[in-house]
């Protein structure tokens, strides 16, 4: 339990506390880029791009952090979507199975005493007639 006196951490304010966005420097082309072959020159050119667009947005690293922090929370979202949502779905298949069943057995049971009834009012007319016919 914690001291009276230690105020407690609202996710804010940790947040707050692991927010530390580090410059970012302008990006520069790899001297050596005439002599790369097309596909080489190619990636090259689009991390170029890549990079240029950040530090156009975020010269100060606000955005690298703001994404560092997303996907901190993007993992800790999908480890339990991924582990904990397939077990329950199983878990809701077996009820609904369970349940299908016990309305089957259900339906079932309700049926057999009526068609009992219906046999013995048929028994019981049959005893009648012949009754009647032997008297």
């Amino acid at each position: 339990m914690q001291n009276e006196t230690e105020p407690r951490w609202s996710l804010w304010q940790r947040v707050k506390r692991s927010w530390n966005p580090k410059p970012i420097d302008p990006p520069k082309v790899d001297p050596e880029i005439e002599t790369l072959d097309p596909l080489q020159r190619s990636a090259e050119t689009i991390r170029y791009s890549i990079l240029s667009t950040e530090f156009w947005i975020s010269p100060n690293g606000q955005v690298r952090e703001w994404l560092r922090h997303n996907g901190r929370v993007a993992v800790w979202l999908a480890i339990p979507a991924f582990l904990v949502v397939p077990i329950i779905t199983w878990i809701l298949i077996q009820l609904s199975s369970w349940l299908r069943l016990m309305v089957s057995i259900s339906g079932k049971l309700i049926i057999l005493p009526i068609l009992t009834l219906i046999a013995l009012v048929v028994i019981l007319i049959i005893y009648q007639i012949a009754r009647a016919i032997l008297k």
